[in-house]
């Protein structure tokens, strides 16, 4: 097969041609191949130097392979322009499209390779958990308040993964340790930054179902800090005596609502977003005809059972209509430390200063203030911040006051006070104990009679 370059042109690139017999008549066809029109005038000087250049090319291959193809075709009575030039395009740019696959399988690899990087895979997982298309481990869609601890994870982790980007494969204990030690530098809270490694464990067990990645010891690896009450701000209960005198103190409007909804939580024992869900479709009998209120808690999907025993909540519940206000938590935590604050004028318990952990804002607004000359929190001898009790009432104090009297009481079993909290494990509704060591010595005394034994 001769090649020839059918160009007056002295310079760039042109296809070469043939000359064949075909459907009883001689014509040119292109082979779709392109030359440098100067290379090839160079290596058309000699048939060694055209040899040469025509296999450095590649060409020499593909024309072969024509010539095949054509044989074929005569001696099956199947040569016709339309498909020696299907043929002639199929051989050659088979490379190409090989090429092009390769190229198109690289860049897929990539993109899966960028959207399941460690960053991407974070930001991917809260927005499925945010959106539903990700469900929990029992089927079910994340709760507000999970998908409020994942956005902040996110803030947080993506910050500390900016400043030192990892693989699936790096990830272990060395890599939560660098996480808890950047938390640190920030000025978070143990008990913050302890909830930001489950979440991460979490993601990383998520990632390895999902066969992201293969490091399967990784979820192992990923220790929690161990977090003591004096590692976190101080959680405090409010007394019997402070819930009476509390129910007991003359209020109205707002400062009224938030009051008698702050106290439906401290006797039920509930969390904020399930004591103001109560509503009139709650309320029922059992078969002994006690009344009871029945929950299916929003954190966990727990069903609780609580029997109305006092006759405050009841009274609370009826203010009401037994349908109680869906406030908002913030706007219930500024109320709340507001009227304890005024109650601790004639309740001097609540004024009591306790030590506790600033938070990082807290920190931080400190810090403004020193810079002016200012100080914005009381400090005792050993330079530890402390606050009045009053200060220290939030949403979540009713559910620790709740847990806490009852425990007092010595009237009730674990199970039963579980039961009522919706709690799974000892070790968690022992959280929420807010017992001092006198506390629980006075406790134990009030419970022997007769002696130690």
């Amino acid at each position: 097969m001769k090649l020839v370059l059918r160009t007056t042109k002295k310079e760039g690139r042109h296809p070469l041609y043939t000359r064949l017999q075909v459907e009883g008549g001689a014509t040119w066809v292109c082979l779709r191949m392109a030359v440098d029109v100067k290379e090839w005038e160079e290596a058309s000087q000699s048939e060694r130097k055209l040899a040469n250049y025509l296999n450095k090319k590649g060409i020499s291959k593909k024309v072969a392979l024509i010539e095949d193809e054509i044989t074929d075709m005569r001696k099956n009575h199947r040569l016709t322009k339309e498909n020696l030039e299907i043929s002639i395009e199929n051989i050659v740019l088979a490379d190409k499209r090989e090429e092009l696959k390769r190229a198109e399988l690289l860049k897929k690899e990539i993109e899966a390779k960028t959207k399941n990087s460690v960053r991407n895979y974070i930001i991917n997982y809260v927005h499925r958990a945010q959106t539903g298309e990700i469900l929990t481990d029992k089927r079910e869609r994340f709760p507000k308040g999970t998908i409020k601890v994942l956005k902040q994870f996110q803030r947080v982790f993506l910050g500390y993964y900016d400043k030192r980007p990892f693989r699936w494969e790096d990830i272990g204990q060395n890599i939560v340790d660098g996480f808890i030690n950047y938390c640190e530098r920030l000025g978070y809270l143990k008990g913050t930054y302890d909830r930001y490694v489950s979440q991460f464990r979490t993601i990383v067990i998520a990632a390895e179902r999902e066969k992201v990645h293969e490091n399967h010891i990784a979820r192992g690896m990923i220790k929690r800090p161990i977090v003591r009450d004096s590692d976190k701000a101080k959680e405090i209960y409010l007394t019997k005596d402070e819930l009476q005198a509390l129910y007991d103190m003359p209020l109205e409007g707002f400062d009224d609502v938030c009051r008698s909804v702050f106290l439906i939580g401290c006797y039920t024992g509930q969390r904020f977003s399930d004591y103001t869900s109560i509503d009139s479709s709650c309320i029922g009998y059992t078969a002994k005809k006690t009344k009871v209120i029945r929950l299916v808690q929003k954190k966990t999907r727990t069903e609780v059972v609580i029997p109305v025993m006092d006759e405050k909540l009841e009274t609370l519940l009826k203010k009401f209509d037994y349908n109680v206000p869906n406030l908002i938590d913030v706007s219930l935590n500024r109320a709340i430390k507001r009227i304890c604050h005024k109650l601790s004028e004639t309740v001097p318990s609540l004024a009591k200063k306790e030590r506790t952990k600033l938070t990082k804002k807290e920190r931080e607004d400190e810090m403004k203030a020193r810079a002016k000359g200012k100080e914005l929190f009381e400090y005792d001898e050993q330079g530890f911040p402390v606050k009045p009790r009053w200060e220290l009432v939030s949403s979540h104090t009713a559910r620790r006051s709740a847990i806490t009297n009852m425990v007092l009481s010595n009237k009730y079993t674990r199970p039963q006070m579980m039961s009522v909290s919706g709690h799974k494990t000892e070790k968690t509704f022992n959280d929420y104990i807010k017992l001092g060591l006198d506390e629980w010595a006075d406790n134990i005394a009030s419970s022997s009679k007769d002696g130690l034994f």
